[in-house]
């Protein structure tokens, strides 16, 4: 979806299987110490540990598919989530809502997180990120849309690798939308920083990066440039786009991309991003 949207920090919540514990948020600075207690959490041995075995672990190749489902409204959107998804390690989707069972519509992905946003009576809308291994650290990242007044969210995660001491710093974001200038675009950016700075291995941001204009593609770039990531590049490049300006991308680092694919769709105003990554 394309809501007129701007962007405030306002908490965080960071969960490590049995040992979950919430942390809500008023102030900016309160807000800074969320996002560094999620900092912190990286790379933890003691949480990874409280969670038991974290097998099967992710690698040394990834096949991931990052998706926007327009809220699950659209007919068929389970149906080609469930095609286009055979065999993925990581499902990133944006505008989940919670009461689409998208759980059930990928059995194979035995885990999964869901960090809420948007809501409206029962329905909640998030991001939500699948996966076949189990998460060593979970980070639920809330923000508000002071213009609307509603809550957007972001998953990261954190997942041991085969064969490796570092771990997969996996972030799943919906990004901000329209605002009067790119202060707010590259808070955002500049709170992903915090963690990417902490974070000693691989790292892979799936998401709506929202890039409809030069201003935040340019943003963008100067955030990958910082922080030594490359995007991943698709040819022919399906992805969606509005005023030309591609708006779904996967970023990484310490990652090499096989294959890429945007697969057109009716099912969600957004196309679908598969992509096969090896760890390098």
């Amino acid at each position: 979806m394309f809501p007129i949207t701007a962007l405030l920090f306002r908490g965080a919540r960071i969960t490590a299987a049995a040992a979950a514990f919430a942390l809500f948020c008023t102030t900016a600075q309160a807000d800074i110490t969320s996002l560094q207690e999620c900092a912190a959490g990286l790379g933890n041995n003691s949480l990874a540990n409280s969670t038991g075995t974290l097998k099967p672990p992710l690698g040394p190749e990834l096949q991931i598919i990052s998706w926007n489902i327009q809220k699950a409204g659209n007919r068929d959107w389970a149906q080609d989530l469930r095609q286009l998804a055979q065999g993925v390690e990581l499902a990133f989707i944006q505008e989940a809502a919670s009461d689409a069972a998208i759980p059930e519509v990928l059995p194979e992905a035995a885990h999964h997180s869901f960090a809420p946003g948007y809501r409206r009576g029962q329905t909640i809308t998030g991001v939500m990120t699948l996966s076949s291994s189990k998460a060593s650290l979970e980070c639920d990242l809330e923000s508000r849309e002071p213009w609307l007044g509603t809550p957007k969210a972001m998953a990261i995660t954190e997942y041991p690798l085969a064969g490796r001491e570092e771990r997969l710093l996996a972030i799943n974001i919906h990004a901000v939308n329209f605002t009067f200038g790119l202060e707010d675009y590259r808070q955002q950016l500049d709170m992903l920083s915090v963690l990417i700075r902490q974070h000693r291995g691989p790292v892979l941001i799936a998401g709506d990066l929202n890039t409809w204009r030069e201003g935040r593609v340019a943003a963008v770039a100067d955030f990958m440039h910082e922080h030594g990531l490359r995007a991943v590049a698709f040819s022919p490049d399906l992805r969606s786009t509005v005023f030309g300006q591609a708006l779904d991308h996967i970023l990484t680092r310490g990652l090499e991309a096989n294959s890429a694919n945007a697969v057109p769709v009716r099912s969600s105003d957004h196309n679908p991003l598969l992509v096969s990554l090896k760890i390098s």
